[in-house]
């Protein structure tokens, strides 16, 4: 997928693939240690145990103008191009906004679900 985007003109910058358990709990602390409540955490982050980067399908990916993974990735052609060509790599974008999750949009997370 990397290397048909480039041939359009598109970097992928990858900044987050496979992600442990225990990782997945390190985030968390670390956003509860910050003061974020609870709630609002596990609709930004996957319980340890539920979260696609786990299997190690999912991407988070950006752009190399804006790395942040924030959702006005979303704006840039990166993420035009995604939308229009991830699927036919068996990528999807997990979590579109208002998705029956309750995870927040993230634009940049695309887990691979085969073709």
């Amino acid at each position: 997928m990397q290397a048909a985007a480039a041939g359009d003109g598109i970097t992928l910058l990858p900044i987050s693939g496979f992600r442990s358990i225990a990782r997945q709990t390190d985030i968390i602390r670390q956003k509860l240690a910050a003061g974020q409540g609870l709630g609002k955490t596990l609709r930004l982050v996957a319980a340890p145990g539920c979260s696609e980067h786990h299997t190690g399908r999912a991407l988070d990916l950006a752009s190399v103008a804006d790395p942040e993974l924030e959702e006005r990735f979303a704006l840039t052609p990166e993420f035009r191009w995604l939308k229009k060509h991830a699927g036919r790599f068996g990528f999807h974008l997990s979590y579109p906004p208002r998705n029956h999750h309750g995870i927040a949009y993230e634009p940049w997370h695309w887990c691979w679900r085969g073709r």
